[in-house]
């Protein structure tokens, strides 16, 4: 369902701030929706997170498909995060997020965001590239 034009023109950029104790993930889906976005690129995502579930591929082995999960319950440092935005088969949204972040150490974690709980809050912005408002 995705758009498959790379010509395809953008129509905005959206800001938003999530606040302490909101979900990443639940986050973006909430924006998406009251925005009418239906497809958008994550550009930039920073903050602090005082949870986060993530899942990597298993050990990195080549040709592995199972995924390791971790809840990693601790102040982290949000230094970015990527991801999109998608129509889904069932006419809704999909949120696919990426995450790089810091522990207090300095020691970088991140893979797939599941979720993530924001600690101070966390500030994003998204590329539109399909808009239902236009």
């Amino acid at each position: 369902m995705a758009i498959k034009n790379w010509d395809t023109k953008t129509s905005r950029i959206v800001y938003h701030r999530l606040e302490a104790g909101e979900s990443l993930i639940e986050g973006l889906e909430s924006l998406a929706l009251s925005e009418g976005i239906r497809e958008a690129a994550v550009i930039s995502c920073i903050g602090s997170l005082s949870q986060l579930k993530r899942r990597n591929l298993c050990g990195g082995k080549v040709g592995a498909t199972e995924h390791v999960k971790e809840t990693i319950n601790d102040i982290l440092e949000l230094v970015s995060a990527e991801g999109y935005v998608q129509p889904s088969e069932d006419g809704g949204i999909r949120v696919h997020i990426h995450v790089a972040a810091a522990r207090p150490s300095g020691e970088i974690v991140g893979g797939h965001c599941e979720d993530a709980t924001c600690f101070t809050g966390a500030y994003i912005y998204l590329q539109v590239i399909e808009d239902t408002r236009i």
